[in-house]
């Protein structure tokens, strides 16, 4: 079946659509995981922000599949990704639980599926740690993608809140420091959103890892 599958369906590189692997060797050029480092800064504290892929029209293709088409090799590039970020992560700045950034609810019923959740519950699978759904909209919000950093900053400032606080669960000894995972961080809004909305529902935050970044050298 499966071979029938591929006569009919062959696959495609998802960089450039040429027939083959699920992304060929030119296109694996700029996706090839290195370590990006940056920090932003939420109230009074600095936080590290580790990323594996420079963003380019290949990485926005890779996630464009992996979020809009549910294009399993793209969710499998993401993930391996994301688990590069995060062994990274582990090793420098400590161990914890992650927490993905929550979709929007139209993305979500569009898409039939909470992206991020399931991209991170397969990263936690990974390195046998826990993902956590901690994180809700506690407003609607526009797509950040087409916005400039200063609104994007406004748009998604307040937008987040906490399913419940550390106050809640304190004595079941569950849950430990928070890892913010996402696909992209670009300017660092939503990031920031989050840290403050978990930081402000008591809970210890370490950081975030992402997939990809874009101007990693900012």
């Amino acid at each position: 079946m499966k071979s029938l599958a591929e006569l009919i369906f062959p696959s495609r590189c998802i960089g450039c659509s040429q027939l083959g692997v699920s992304i060929c060797s030119t296109c694996r050029k700029s996706w090839h995981s290195h370590i990006y480092h940056r920090n932003i800064k939420v109230l009074d504290k600095s936080y590290p922000v580790i990323s594996a892929i420079e963003y380019s029209p290949i990485a926005s293709r890779v996630l464009l599949r992996a979020k809009e088409a549910n294009q399993e090799a793209a969710d499998q590039l993401l993930v391996s990704a994301l688990s590069h970020s995060l062994r990274y992560f582990l090793k420098n700045f400590g161990f914890g639980d992650l927490v993905p950034i929550p979709s929007r609810r139209s993305a979500t019923r569009k898409r039939g599926r909470d992206f991020m959740q399931e991209i991170s519950g397969s990263v936690a699978k990974n390195e046998s740690i826990k993902s956590l759904q901690i994180l809700q909209h506690q407003r609607a919000v526009r797509d950040q993608s087409q916005l400039n950093s200063q609104q994007r900053s406004r748009n998604i400032a307040g937008a987040f809140s906490t399913s419940f606080n550390l106050a809640e669960v304190r004595d079941s000894g569950n849950i430990g420091p928070l890892i913010i995972v996402d696909d992209l961080v670009t300017t660092g809004a939503t990031l920031a959103e989050a840290i403050r909305a978990l930081r402000t529902a008591g809970f210890p935050v370490l950081g975030a890892v992402t997939g990809a970044v874009a101007n990693p050298y900012d």
